[in-house]
């Protein structure tokens, strides 16, 4: 499990709440961001994250008209895209 960061601008964070039980992992804090206005920092435990990732995309796409996760982008510490990840369905008990 990667600690990484989710940048998010505020208007969004709607959208995240509502596919959040959809990712692989959890968010542990949020604060606003030091240098960019309406962005709020999520950060977030992932399973499946690259042990050198620091920051997270999601990458969200509508079905008929509510988010779903297609892929999860990682990037190190440098900036380097480390690898997408597509996220399985979660199995239901």
């Amino acid at each position: 499990m990667a600690a990484v960061e989710l940048h998010i601008a505020n208007e969004m964070l709607d959208n995240f709440d509502a596919i959040r039980p959809h990712l692989n992992g959890r968010e542990t804090g949020r604060r606003p961001s030091p240098t960019a206005m309406g962005i709020t920092i999520l950060d977030m435990e992932m399973d499946g994250a690259p042990d050198q990732a620091k920051t997270m995309e999601v990458v969200l796409h509508l079905v008929d008209g509510h988010p779903k996760v297609s892929e999860i982008h990682y990037w190190d510490k440098h900036g380097i895209f480390l690898a997408p990840v597509v996220p399985f369905r979660k199995a239901v008990d």
